[in-house]
């Protein structure tokens, strides 16, 4: 990277962070930290009973955060998830986007790969959802999105290389959203976007830039239970609050300073109001209860 490149970056966060000064902050308070080894961590999920899930790909597993807080290691008992990068809890079965071997496959928490879905050649799944009775997979090689029914079958894809709508460059970690509405990362273009399941119905929900309310590597998205979306950034290292039609609600704050983490990606809310982060440069996992939205 020249010299130049660094300084225009340099200017681009110094701006955000004193842009962003002037915005709403909406109090989080420090809970917790699990650090289990990770390396470079990326995406989390939890299921209906309070376990979460992390994808440690770069170590081949699965972590497991369960209920009573008990960590343990889930590793494939035969084959290989490293480096996946998404993870999903779907019908309370633990589903990862194997990026390198363009597929998808159920993990049961026995390490026994209980299914494989086999995408096409040359596709790179970063993450995937459960929506509408089929699973949604980003695509980063192809800047797309697949369908995928409930016979294991690609049912649809959608989207290219671009940045119109319905267009992409690198989407992203994903989300459901109400009306089976996918909440999309569009991460080199800059923003985040909803879309209906078949690509229709565009709504941007964030925009591109270093102001207040605008973001620059949308990595990780997650819908609360008012409807909002959190979208983290792993190049300022912040949370911020988005309403599904794309109004600024505020950013995350702890003692009145707004919450700097190191390249956030994945993000889970528990029922609990507590939002877990996985924070992938400092190899761990940083839980905050959330005490006003």
């Amino acid at each position: 990277m020249t010299s130049a490149i660094r300084s225009r970056l340099f200017l681009i966060q110094l701006l955000f962070l004193v842009q962003i000064s002037f915005g709403q902050n909406i109090t989080v308070q420090f809970e917790r930290s699990v650090e289990a080894g990770f390396y470079y961590p990326t995406d989390i999920c939890g299921n209906e009973r309070g376990d979460v899930f992390v994808l440690d790909g770069m170590n081949d597993r699965v972590v497991e955060i369960n209920a009573a807080g008990q960590v343990r290691s889930i590793r494939p008992n035969r084959g290989t998830i490293y480096k996946a990068v998404g993870i999903a809890c779907i019908d309370n079965k633990i589903w990862i986007a194997d990026t390198p071997r363009s597929r998808i496959l159920e993990l049961g928490k026995n390490g026994r790969i209980n299914q494989v879905i086999p995408l096409e050649a040359w596709t790179e799944p970063v993450d995937l959802v459960g929506i509408n009775n089929q699973i949604a997979v980003s695509d980063r090689a192809n800047h797309r999105i697949i369908l995928v029914d409930s016979n294991g079958k690609i049912s649809k894809t959608w989207g290219n290389r671009g940045n119109g709508l319905g267009e992409f460059i690198n989407p992203g970690l994903l989300a459901a959203g109400p009306e089976n509405r996918l909440i999309i990362p569009d991460i080199l273009n800059r923003r985040v976007l909803s879309y209906s399941p078949s690509g229709r119905f565009p709504q941007m929900i964030a925009k591109p830039g270093a102001q207040r309310g605008q973001i620059i590597r949308p990595k990780g998205v997650a819908m609360n239970t008012k409807q909002q979306v959190w979208i983290s950034d792993s190049f300022t290292g912040v949370l911020q609050l988005f309403s599904l039609s794309g109004k600024y609600l505020g950013i995350a704050a702890v003692d009145g300073k707004e919450l700097r983490l190191k390249a956030p990606m994945g993000i889970w809310l528990d029922k609990n109001n507590r939002i877990w982060v996985v924070e992938s440069s400092n190899d761990r996992v940083s839980v905050y209860r959330l005490r006003d939205e």
